[in-house]
């Protein structure tokens, strides 16, 4: 296990704030109950994520109350992941915790996701969503999602989220990571470090709704795919191949039947329908090739991956984004 600092919590709790505003204090408070009853120490980071109910306020009082609760603000909507990222920044404890605001992730189960990964041998007790209180339609596009994950990028991470419990050695694992864009359960594979999960059914949420409609989870899932594989480039040139193939075996059959005679009327029909479709597959190609080259253009610009405005602590200096850090205890928003 990577060594803590002396002065660092046992556990940290990371919580992106983003359309929940109404429901944070009850998520301090449950978290406090909680993690108080349970002997371990801890901090509570809550990342906003430049929501438009403004929470910047409310958790500026949050933390005035109690020392344990740590505010980043953000300067932009980044997304979720990148918010949690933030977050990561910043945690001191020895295991780290990823918990939604809008308490779908109940708190009440942190203390036994603490016990049970300390006593396993893995570096990440992810937890599995196991029954959700969300509607059939919307348990089934989350399932598609992971299924294209799964096949596009050959890696499964069916039924996960971010909720789980990271060692400090997962934590710092993660944070050598240097794209421009994240995604947690896929990045946690990535490390290599073995994985653990725990079956925990979600609840409803105390607030707000999800910002993941259909449409964004299909572009997440592309996202994703191109950000994390290059199997989409293999299936574009063995499909090329496939049909280069087709296409020489069709010429040689054409060429013996016009040798036999057989046809005697060109075929207008097929040449065009032919010509369209392999237009098509041309173009659909170099639309693939087009996201990777987009990609690619993304990371090379070098700019900053997070743009923090606020936070209501003082940075250490260990965090890559802490030039760009300021105090903001007792500032206006």
């Amino acid at each position: 296990m990577t060594p803590v600092r002396l002065d660092a919590p046992e556990v940290s709790i990371v919580s992106p704030v983003y359309g929940c505003r109404d429901c944070l204090a009850k998520l301090v408070a449950r978290v406090t109950q909680t993690m108080d009853n349970s002997g371990l120490t801890w901090e509570l980071i809550l990342v906003d994520d430049n929501a438009p109910d403004r929470p910047w306020p409310l958790i500026l009082e949050l933390t005035q109350n109690d020392p344990r609760i740590r505010g980043v603000r953000l300067t932009r909507n980044h997304g979720q992941h990148l918010a949690i990222w933030a977050g990561l920044e910043v945690c001191r404890g020895a295991w780290t915790a990823v918990i939604d605001c809008d308490l779908q992730d109940d708190p009440a189960v942190l203390p036994a996701l603490f016990a049970d990964a300390q006593t396993n041998t893995a570096h990440a007790l992810i937890v599995d969503r196991g029954e959700w209180s969300d509607s059939w339609f919307r348990r089934a596009a989350s399932a598609q999602f992971y299924r294209m994950i799964k096949v596009l990028a050959g890696i499964e991470i069916k039924n996960v989220g971010n909720f789980g419990v990271y060692s400090r050695t997962m934590v710092n694992s993660l944070l050598k990571f240097r794209e421009q864009e994240v995604f947690l359960p896929m990045m946690v594979a990535l490390t290599g470090l073995p994985v653990a999960k725990k079956r925990v059914d979600r609840s409803g949420r105390a607030a707000g709704q999800s910002s993941y409609s259909i449409l964004r989870l299909l572009r997440l899932a592309l996202a994703i795919v191109v950000r994390f594989s290059d199997r989409p480039l293999k299936l574009s040139a063995v499909a090329g191949f496939a049909f280069s193939s087709l296409a020489a075996v069709v010429s040689l059959c054409l060429f013996m039947g016009r040798i036999l005679n057989i046809f005697t009327v060109a075929g207008w029909t097929s040449v065009i329908l032919s010509v369209w479709f392999l237009s098509g597959l041309i173009m659909v190609t170099l639309g693939i090739h087009g996201l990777y080259i987009g990609r690619i253009f993304a990371e090379v610009r070098g700019r900053p991956r997070l743009s923090v405005m606020h936070t209501t602590f003082e940075p250490d200096g260990r965090h890559p984004f802490s030039a760009v850090l300021t105090q903001d205890a007792v500032r206006r928003d």
